[in-house]
């Protein structure tokens, strides 16, 4: 697999396991990612905000690679994730030269909110700053 496919399908599964964990974890109580006005920014996967409600969190890879130069008939070069059994040939004349590393990045990535909490806490915000107003316009009276 391309290092690239890994990890957006990586990061989609992530995203989509945390959306389909929601309504599972609602029913028994409990509630996945919900919607808070702060995030915890002691933590090390805590990287920042796209709005009050919504976190952005790091996402560490730490990935064997594998840096292959093929040539002969469909030749090709490329960067993939590393695997330790690869099946098949097809037919295809080749010589290859491969080598193997391990590279670490982090990406940022902002988890599915859970709606449900995400429109307590808005109407919770609502309530609150209507009545800041209304108190405060009792005060200029």
């Amino acid at each position: 697999m391309k290092l690239n496919e890994f990890v957006k399908e990586t990061l989609v599964q992530i995203a989509r396991g945390v959306h389909d964990a929601q309504q599972e974890v609602r029913a028994l109580g409990g509630m996945v990612n919900p919607a808070t006005l702060s995030a915890s920014q002691s933590s090390s996967s805590y990287f920042a905000s796209v709005d009050s409600m919504h976190h952005v969190f790091l996402v560490d890879f730490d990935v064997a690679v594998e840096v292959s130069e093929t040539t002969g008939t469909n030749a090709e070069a490329g960067l993939s994730v590393a695997t330790f059994a690869k099946l098949g040939a097809g037919g295809k004349s080749s010589s290859a030269n491969s080598t193997s590393n391990r590279i670490a990045f982090k990406v940022p990535l902002a988890l599915p909110i859970d709606t449900e909490s995400q429109s307590k806490l808005r109407s919770e915000i609502d309530r609150t700053t209507s009545a800041i107003r209304n108190h405060g316009s009792e005060w200029s009276r």
